[in-house]
C-alpha cells in the first residue's frame, strides 16, 4: 500500500485558487515518486506533511516538511509559528532561513528557492499570439478590482484564473508587471522580463518579495504605478538559483 504524503497548501474557492498556490499542488504531484506514495492535499491525521508553495510555514505543525515555502512576515503578523520542531529541506530564501533558524532555533539547510521555478521541468505553456507583444499585468489577488481602467497597450490578468491560463500568457508576453510574488517568480522561471509594482501597500508588506529577491541575488526594487514603466527597468536575468539543488532536496522522490 503506498504511503499518504499530504501537501498543506492554501486553496480558496474563488475562481479556479490564486494560482501562486495552486502551483503547489501540480509541482509537488510532478515530483512524488507514485511508486512509492500517494498525494493528498489539506488533510488531517497523515504522518507525512509537505508545505511547499507559498508564504505558509505560519500554519505549519511539528514535523512538518519544508520544501521551498516561506515565512511571510517577520515579526509575524499571523500569530501562528506554533510549532517547535521542522524537518526544512529548503526554504524560500535567507530570510526565511534567519527566522526559523535565529527565532525558531530550528536548523535549516543553506537550500533556496521558490518550487515554482521548476515548472519549466514539468510543463511547457502554450504560446498566445495576442499576447506576444503586450505588457502583462498580474495584480495580487487582493488588488485585481483596481486595475479595471487599464489603457490597451496592457492585459490584466485575472490571478485567479486557472494557474495554467495564467503561465501561459506569462510565458506568452513581452513583459511582466507584478505585485504577485508568483508572477515574478513564474516570469524568472521562464526567463521573462518582469518587474515589480507596488501601487497599493499590501498589509503583510514586502518581506516575501526582500526574501526571494535575496535567494536570487537580485537587487529590490519596483515602480509605484503602471505609467512609471519602462522596458529599461525590466529585471532580464531569469532565475539564477540551482534548481537542481533544489529539486534533490524534495524528500519524496
Amino acid at each position: 500500500m503506498k504511503e499518504k504524503v499530504n501537501l498543506f497548501y492554501f486553496h480558496e474557492n474563488a475562481g479556479h485558487g490564486n494560482f501562486g498556490d495552486e502551483l503547489s499542488k501540480f509541482i509537488v504531484e510532478s515530483l512524488l515518486n507514485k511508486q512509492k506514495y500517494e498525494l493528498v492535499c489539506n488533510e488531517k491525521n497523515c504522518e507525512k506533511n509537505i508545505i511547499a508553495i507559498g508564504s505558509y510555514i505560519h500554519v505549519a505543525k511539528n514535523n512538518y516538511t519544508i520544501f521551498g515555502s516561506g515565512v511571510r512576515t517577520n515579526p509575524p503578523i499571523e500569530g501562528c509559528h506554533s510549532y517547535k520542531n521542522l524537518n526544512v529541506v529548503a526554504c524560500r530564501g535567507p530570510k526565511t532561513r534567519q527566522f526559523l533558524m535565529n527565532d525558531k532555533n530550528i536548523p535549516c539547510p543553506e537550500v533556496y528557492g521558490d518550487p515554482a521555478l521548476l515548472l519549466p521541468q514539468f510543463y511547457t505553456p502554450k504560446k498566445i499570439k495576442e499576447m506576444q507583444n503586450k505588457i502583462i499585468i498580474i495584480p495580487h489577488k487582493s488588488q485585481f478590482h483596481k486595475y479595471k481602467k487599464i489603457p490597451t497597450n496592457y492585459i490584466v490578468i485575472n490571478p485567479r484564473d486557472h494557474w495554467k491560463d495564467v503561465v501561459n500568457a506569462i510565458f506568452s508576453a513581452k513583459a511582466i508587471i507584478s505585485s504577485s510574488l508568483h508572477g515574478l517568480i513564474v516570469a524568472d522561471a521562464y526567463s521573462k522580463p518582469n518587474i515589480m509594482l507596488q501601487e497599493f501597500e499590501l498589509t503583510e508588506g514586502t518581506f516575501k518579495f526582500k526574501d526571494y529577491y535575496e535567494s536570487q541575488k537580485r537587487p529590490f526594487f519596483f515602480i509605484k504605478k503602471v505609467n512609471d514603466y519602462d522596458e529599461k527597468l525590466l529585471y532580464c536575468q531569469g532565475n539564477r538559483i540551482d534548481i537542481n539543488k533544489l529539486k534533490k532536496a524534495f524528500p519524496f522522490l
